[in-house]
């Protein structure tokens, strides 16, 4: 009986709408955008990944000159090359037919706008990072 006069008056029913319909549109437009960019960091990762096993499969390691080829490509691609985490961090020969694995991590770096905040989810903590990893069995010889 209250909300019947107050939405029948032309005052309070835009307001109304308003209340309604900003929270929608905040989530409609901001938690698809703060899941593709991680997305996106995710696959380019993976793409800069096959690239490292490749050429780590043929050096049988990561060689120095490798690690920055890695990490000139993720620059290529905006990310920030001092947060550039490659592991092993050193070169480790692998002979042929030994197993040759290789992770690539970046800082996810949430959004101030994080949407999964407003559908009462937890956010990931502060220092979360994506991460690609694989292996590949190496191809030199001895």
């Amino acid at each position: 009986m209250v909300m019947k006069p107050f939405c029948s008056r032309q005052q309070g029913h835009i307001l109304l709408q308003a209340m309604l319909i900003i929270p929608i549109l905040y989530l409609a437009l901001f938690l698809p955008f703060g899941f593709s960019v991680a997305q996106h960091k995710r696959s380019v990762l993976n793409d800069v990944l096959d690239l490292a096993l490749q050429k780590a499969a043929v050096e049988g390691g990561i060689t120095e000159q490798a690690r920055q080829e890695i990490v000139a490509a993720l620059r290529a691609r905006g990310f920030n090359p001092d947060d550039v985490v490659i592991e092993p961090a050193g070169y480790i020969q692998r002979l042929r037919g030994e197993t040759i694995s290789i992770t690539i991590s970046v800082p996810g770096r949430s959004d101030p706008l994080n949407a999964v905040k407003a559908i009462g989810g937890t956010p990931p903590p502060a220092g979360w990072r994506i991460n690609a990893a694989g292996s590949i069995m190496s191809e030199k010889l001895p």
